[in-house]
């Protein structure tokens, strides 16, 4: 069985028909499939009307659908990103588990010392000692567990916290601008060209009966 093979639509002759600063009335043509894309065409057309004559895409983009369809909305608002999660207090636990480390660590490296200034063996021992530092010269090294106060890790989380929120900060703030930006000189744009612009006419063309026949304007720009 034959595929069906879906036909594209046809494009459509649109007209507009307008005056620019009162002056005498002008005719153009676009080929669109609707009337909205029609209006489109024509904004990107008046866009020599304005102040800058060669806009940004982003700002291209809001303009022309502004334009064809005014009373919709085509600029989001951005979504602000949110801060991280605070950092958890201090728990005491923590804190007594750590000193009681440290103490026991204070404990273990003074209890040596104390071992050898009471040893009256000291020929036997000095003997014992010598062959166990040898034999230790063969066996691998104690490696020495630093610890670490949690207080300054605590400390190095918030620091590392109010950076994150700073950096964020900044970016939600540039996308506001951006916004506020966009959505004012979009606005003020649209303003100038239904300013210095009037259509009188805005039709279609349907070959089938060889007639103009009017097509939908928005209320803003219909005159």
């Amino acid at each position: 069985m034959r595929k069906k093979v879906e036909r594209e639509p046809d494009l459509i002759e649109f007209k507009v028909n307008y005056t620019l600063d009162e002056d005498l009335p002008v005719e153009k043509y676009f080929m669109a499939y609707n009337s909205t894309e029609a209006l489109k065409a024509f904004a990107q057309s008046c866009v020599k009307f304005l102040d800058e004559k060669k806009l940004p895409d982003v700002e291209l983009n809001c303009f022309l659908n502004s334009y064809a369809k005014p009373g919709e909305t085509f600029i989001n608002k951005p979504e602000l990103i949110p801060a991280p999660e605070p950092i958890p207090e201090l728990d005491d636990s923590i804190l007594k588990e750590y000193e009681d480390k440290k103490r026991k660590e204070a404990e273990n490296e003074l209890a040596p010392v104390l071992n050898n200034s009471d040893s009256s063996d000291s020929v036997e021992l000095g003997a014992s000692e010598q062959l166990n530092e040898q034999t230790d010269n063969f066996s691998a090294p104690v490696i020495k567990e630093a610890l670490i106060d949690p207080r300054t890790v605590h400390a190095e989380l918030e620091a590392r916290r109010d950076k994150e929120i700073q950096t964020i900060s900044g970016k939600n703030k540039r996308s506001l601008e951006n916004f506020e930006y966009l959505t004012t000189k979009t606005n003020q744009r649209i303003r100038v060209i239904n300013h210095r612009i009037k259509i009188v006419e805005f039709s279609e063309y349907f070959k089938w009966s060889d007639k103009w026949v009017d097509a939908p304007l928005p209320n803003q720009i219909s005159n």
